[in-house]
């Protein structure tokens, strides 16, 4: 009700131009969601480039430069790019968008694709919606575990950071680690991620990627708006 009488208000007001723009940069909603992801997946394909299959050497030379990076802030903010290895081969490409109301964390989608794989993420107040390949994986929390769609038992967590890295385990396993040392500067070409273990299972890998390409992003995204 508030929201509707603010909304006549506007109009009564003359506001007719600005509450068109308000309108249209609000959270779309479970119903419009799929059309507001597409539109994000085809701005990220035109960025993407011709992205370098992601295996285990990949992983390791995986860094936090990024190539054709673009942010934009105002009654919403957007932000796009693509993640290279240490030797400025194309991994990861994103493309963010933040709706009006709430921190960067809430009322925004968030495209992420590899060669083979899509990650969306629907960002809200509750948690972070996470799929993969179109199917719900499950819910990131404020606690930083992230629930299973189906038993809702914890499939992936961040850890505290410490020494540098934050850790990330996957089913209560440490299994590798985000460099802290890659934020700003020269760091950005050093490698993004440590591990414990020589080689994932693929389930494994598509955890960590969509835990590690959030996270990665996200610290952009928090950087930029500094």
């Amino acid at each position: 009700m508030i929201y509707l009488a603010a909304l006549t208000a506007l109009v009564a007001a003359g506001g007719v131009g600005l509450l068109s723009v308000i309108l249209k940069n609000r959270w779309p909603g479970k119903n419009k969601i799929s059309k507001a992801l597409e539109a994000l997946k085809k701005e990220t394909i035109a960025i993407a480039g011709e992205l370098v299959p992601i295996g285990q050497e990949e992983l390791e030379d995986f860094s936090s430069k990024q190539i054709n990076k673009s942010f934009k802030k105002g009654m919403v903010i957007s932000a796009k790019g693509a993640f290279t290895t240490i030797f400025h081969e194309p991994l990861m490409a994103y493309n963010y968008k933040k709706y009006i109301g709430g921190g960067p964390w809430q009322n925004a989608l968030l495209f992420i694709m590899t060669d083979k794989h899509e990650f969306t993420y629907w960002l809200q107040k509750s948690g972070t919606e996470i799929f993969i390949d179109g199917n719900r994986v499950g819910n990131l929390k404020k606690d930083n575990v992230l629930y299973g769609a189906k038993r809702k038992k914890a499939l992936a967590k961040i850890g505290t950071p410490k020494n540098e890295l934050t850790p990330i385990f996957i089913y209560d396993k440490e299994v590798g680690s985000l460099s802290n040392k890659t934020l700003v500067g020269k760091d950005l070409g050093a490698r993004a991620f440590e591990f414990l273990k020589d080689k994932f299972t693929r389930e494994e890998k598509l955890l960590f990627l969509a835990i590690a390409g959030l996270q990665l992003v996200m610290r952009e995204i928090d950087q930029k708006k500094k």
